[in-house]
């Protein structure tokens, strides 16, 4: 019994580890969903209105929340929403973050690329338990969208 109960610990170890193996790469495949569906937003953008370039700059988060923001923008006035806006769901509101324990979302200067833990820089923080979806952002009246 007690060489039974000592196979069944060692299987249960072994199904364990292989299973923390498993979360980190299901969550690099969900970082990356979350990279491809932010560049095709602005892909959608860039065909309807301009391509969107400026500058990146790593010591915050500001331009990466500029740019999301900018693709779930809709003008209310009808006669100057840009066409097929919004190109990114106005409830997708994340957090940013610089803290290198985090998977991020960093702005290149012309689209998003991914920061694994480990990597330095700030970005939009990966929420995996779908906490960033919440309700549709609420522009200010004067926002002005990001780009040219």
């Amino acid at each position: 019994m007690v060489l039974t109960i000592s196979i069944i610990a060692i299987l249960a170890g072994v199904v364990l580890v292989s299973m923390g193996d498993s979360f980190t790469a299901s969550k690099e495949t969900l970082a990356m969903s979350r990279v491809e569906m932010l560049n095709r937003a602005l892909y959608q953008f860039a065909q309807q209105n301009y391509e969107m370039v400026f500058t990146a700059r790593n010591d915050s988060g500001a331009d990466e929340m500029f740019v999301l923001r900018t693709m779930q923008y809709r003008n209310p006035d009808e006669d100057k929403a840009k066409l097929g806006a919004p190109y990114l769901t106005p409830t997708y509101n994340p957090t940013t973050s610089s803290s290198v324990e985090d998977y991020r979302l960093r702005w290149t200067g012309k689209l998003y690329e991914l920061l694994r833990p480990g990597q330095a820089g700030s970005g939009i923080k990966m929420n995996f338990d779908a906490s960033d979806l919440t309700q549709a952002f609420q522009f200010p009246t004067n926002f002005q969208m990001a780009g040219r």
